[in-house]
C-alpha cells in the first residue's frame, strides 16, 4: 500500500509528460498500436483528484514507524540465512525506513539473524539484572513457541537454541529436529507470513518503547492457504487475527476452508461481485465450493455419472418396476465401496421419487 502511494506522487507528473508525448503529432501519427490505450489511460487518470499528494502520503510516513504495511505474494518460503555473528537491531529498523517495499523478504531471509540478536539481548539483561528486559523478550519467546505449536498442530514442540552453531531449531514431540530450512512448503509458506509479522511488531515495539503495544496496519496476503492442508487452512487466519488483533487483514482466497474460519469478517466474491458477511462460517465447505467457488454440485465427476445412469435407468423402466429395481440395485452393487453415506442418502431420494 505505502509503495503505491509513494509511485502515486511521481504518477501525476508521469502522466502529464505521457500526455505532451502524445500530443506529439509524430507519435500520434506512428502506427505503434499501443498508442490509443495509452491515451486512454491518461484519461482516466487525469479524472483524479490527488488529494493524498498533501494529505495523505505525510500522515503515512509520520506514522509509518507505528503502523503495519505490507504485501505477502503467493510465492512464500521460509528462506533463513545462517547466522555468522550477532549483529544490532539497528539494521532491521533501517531496512524498514529505507527499503520498505523489499523488506519483507528482507525480514524472513534474516529471521534467524533477529532471534539469535534476541538472545544476545537476553544474555545481557541477565548479566545486567534487568528484570523487565528478561521478562520482554521470555514472552516474545513464549508466544513464538506458542505460535509454532499451533502451526506444526504439535503442542509438545518446542524451540531449542543452540548457542555454539548460533541457531535455533524446532523439535516435535516425537522427537525429531527441525530446521527453518527443511520443512514442508506449507508450513514454509505460512511461517514467512509469521516471521514477517512478528519482526515488524517487535520493530514498532521497541520504537514505542512499549513492549505489550499491538500496532495496527494493513496486510495483503494472496492466497495464504498454498501447499497447506485442510485442518491447517481453517487455522490461518484465527492464528494470525489472535497474534496480530489489531491488524485489518485483506486476503485473496480459493479455499472455503479460510472463507470460512472465523467471525466478523467482509466476503466479496470476485465472480459474482456479491458482498457477504461472515454467514460462510456456518455453512459446509461443500456448500461453499458450490455457491462461491464455480463447482456444479458437492459431489465428484463420479458421483454425477453415477446419478446420471440411475435417472437413466428410473426413465427407461417408468413402466417395468421389476427390470428397475434389478438394474438399481446392480449399478449400486457395483460402486458400493464408491458411494458415501451423503451420496446413498442422494440416491435413495431420488429412486424413492
Amino acid at each position: 500500500m505505502t509503495k503505491a502511494i509513494v509511485e502515486g506522487k511521481n504518477a501525476i507528473t508521469e502522466a502529464k509528460n505521457l500526455r505532451e508525448l502524445l500530443n506529439n503529432n509524430s507519435l500520434r501519427n506512428s502506427n505503434l498500436t499501443s498508442v490509443p490505450n495509452w491515451e486512454k489511460s491518461v484519461d482516466e487518470f487525469e479524472k483524479i483528484t490527488p488529494l493524498f499528494r498533501t494529505e495523505i502520503v505525510p500522515l503515512l510516513f509520520q506514522s509509518r514507524k507505528e503502523i503495519i504495511f505490507t504485501y505477502l505474494s503467493t510465492q512464500r518460503s521460509s528462506n533463513v540465512k545462517d547466522v555468522k555473528v550477532p549483529t544490532r537491531q539497528d539494521e532491521f529498523k533501517q531496512q524498514l525506513e529505507q527499503n520498505y517495499a523489499q523488506s519483507s523478504s528482507y525480514f524472513i531471509n534474516y529471521f534467524m539473524q533477529f532471534l539469535i540478536n534476541k538472545k544476545v539481548a537476553q544474555a545481557f539483561a541477565q548479566l545486567e539484572n534487568n528484570q523487565d528486559g528478561i521478562n520482554s523478550i521470555n514472552i516474545f519467546f513464549e508466544q513464538l513457541e506458542s505460535c509454532f505449536r499451533k502451526i506444526f498442530e504439535d503442542e509438545k514442540l518446542k524451540l531449542v537454541f543452540n548457542k555454539d552453531a548460533l541457531k535455533i531449531t524446532f523439535i516435535l514431540g516425537d522427537g525429531r529436529e527441525l530446521s527453518f530450512n527443511n520443512l514442508s512448503d506449507g508450513i514454509s509458506a505460512l511461517l514467512s507470513i509469521v516471521m514477517d509479522l512478528f519482526v515488524r511488531v517487535e520493530l514498532i515495539r521497541e520504537d514505542v518503547d512499549d513492549l505489550t503495544f499491538n500496532p495496527c496496519g494493513i496486510v495483503l496476503i494472496d492466497e495464504p492457504e498454498t501447499h497447506l492442508h485442510y485442518s491447517l487452512q481453517y487455522n490461518v487466519l484465527p492464528i494470525l487475527t489472535t497474534l496480530f488483533p489489531n491488524v485489518q487483514f485483506i486476503v485473496a482466497s480459493h479455499s472455503a476452508a479460510i472463507v470460512s474460519s472465523i467471525k466478523n469478517v467482509t466476503i466479496f466474491d470476485l465472480v459474482s461481485k456479491e458482498v457477504l458477511s461472515d454467514d460462510a462460517i456456518g455453512k459446509s465447505f461443500s456448500e461453499l465450493m458450490v455457491s462461491h467457488f464455480g463447482l456444479d454440485n458437492e459431489f465428484s465427476d463420479f458421483a454425477d455419472d453415477l446419478f446420471e445412469k440411475v435417472n437413466t435407468i428410473l426413465k427407461e423402466n417408468r413402466n417395468n418396476i421389476p427390470l428397475r429395481n434389478q438394474q438399481l440395485k446392480a449399478i449400486l452393487e457395483e460402486n458400493e465401496r464408491y458411494i458415501s453415506p451423503t451420496m446413498r442418502f442422494e440416491l435413495e431420494a431420488k429412486i424413492s421419487e
